[in-house]
C-alpha cells in the first residue's frame, strides 16, 4: 500500500548540478577544438550530461536520500556505471591526450592497475556505513561522494574505451580488457551481495524513514538496493565485454584477410612456387 502523508517529492534544483554540467560543457568544447569528430562522440558525451542531471536533478534525488536506500542506489550507479562511460566515450584520441597534459596525475591514475585500485577503493569506501551514513546527512559530503563516483567510473573506464585507451603507456589487448571488465566487477559484487543477504540494516539513516510503500521494510529495501547495483553493474559490463568481443574477432578477420591476400600477391608473382 502506497503511504500517502510522506512530503511531496519535488525536483531539487540545485545549482552546484547545473555548475558542474555546464563546467563540464565548458571544458568538452575546449578540448574539441580542432578536432575531427564524429556525431556519435558528442552524442556520447551530450548523453552522459543528460544521465547525471538526471540522477541529481530530478525527484530520484530526494526519494533516495530521504525515503528508498533501493532509489539512492539508483542514483549513484547512474553515475559510475552509465555516466561515466559515456563521458569517456564522447572523447576523440586528440582530446583525450589534451587532457592528459590538462590534468596533472591523470595519466598513471588513468593506467590499467591504477584505475581498477581507485575505482574497487571508491565504491568499498563509500559504502561503509559511517561514510555512507554522513554522505546522507551532510551535504557538502554528498556532493563529494558524488564527484567521486564519476572520476573513479572515468578512470575505470578510461584503459577499456578505445580512444582513451590508445593513450595509456599499458595498452590493454582485447583479451586483457575482457578480464580488466570481470575483475572490476568485483568490489560491485562484494558489495552487492552483502547488501541482498544481511538480514541487518547497515545504513542508520533509512531504518526512521517514512515508508512510501507499506509493504517495503528498511531491510527489504536494502536487498532491492543490492540488487540493483549487481543487475546495473552486470548489465554495464556485459554491453562492454559484447563490444570488446565483437571488436575482436572483427580484428582477427581483417588479419585472416590481409594474410589472405598477401598470399595471393605472393603466389602471382613470377618464379613463384605453384602448388600441385
Amino acid at each position: 500500500m502506497i503511504v500517502l502523508d510522506a512530503e511531496p517529492i519535488r525536483f531539487p534544483l540545485d545549482a552546484s548540478v547545473y555548475l558542474g554540467l555546464v563546467a563540464l560543457a565548458v571544458v568538452y568544447v575546449a578540448l574539441a577544438r580542432g578536432e575531427r569528430m564524429r556525431w556519435s562522440e558528442a552524442g556520447f558525451f551530450g548523453l552522459g550530461l543528460v544521465v547525471i542531471w538526471g540522477a541529481l536533478e530530478t525527484p530520484l534525488d530526494p526519494l533516495g536520500d530521504q525515503y528508498l536506500q533501493s532509489a539512492h542506489m539508483l542514483q549513484h550507479m547512474l553515475l559510475m556505471v552509465v555516466a561515466a562511460p559515456l563521458l569517456v566515450a564522447g572523447l576523440t584520441p586528440g582530446m583525450a591526450q589534451r587532457l592528459l597534459r590538462w590534468v596533472p596525475g591523470l595519466g598513471w591514475l588513468s593506467e590499467p592497475v591504477a584505475a581498477q585500485v581507485v575505482y574497487a577503493l571508491v565504491v568499498l569506501a563509500w559504502h561503509v556505513p559511517p561514510a555512507y551514513d554522513l554522505g546522507l546527512e551532510n551535504e557538502t559530503v554528498h556532493i563529494l561522494e558524488h564527484l567521486t563516483f564519476l572520476v573513479a567510473g572515468g578512470l575505470y573506464w578510461w584503459p577499456v574505451v578505445g580512444a582513451t585507451s590508445s593513450r595509456a603507456r599499458w595498452r590493454l589487448s582485447d583479451p586483457q580488457k575482457i578480464v580488466y571488465v570481470f575483475i572490476g566487477m568485483m568490489p560491485m559484487m562484494l558489495v552487492s551481495l552483502s547488501l541482498q543477504f544481511s538480514r541487518q540494516l547497515f545504513y542508520a539513516p533509512y531504518a526512521e524513514a517514512p515508508r512510501l510503500v507499506s509493504g517495503i521494510s528498511p531491510v527489504l529495501d536494502q536487498t532491492i538496493a543490492g540488487i540493483v547495483m549487481m543487475s546495473m553493474d552486470m548489465a554495464s559490463s556485459a554491453w562492454a565485454l559484447l563490444v570488446i568481443f565483437y571488436r575482436w574477432m572483427q580484428e582477427g578477420l581483417r588479419q585472416d584477410l590481409q594474410a589472405g591476400e598477401q598470399g595471393e600477391e605472393i603466389g602471382s608473382l613470377p618464379g613463384a612456387p605453384t602448388r600441385r
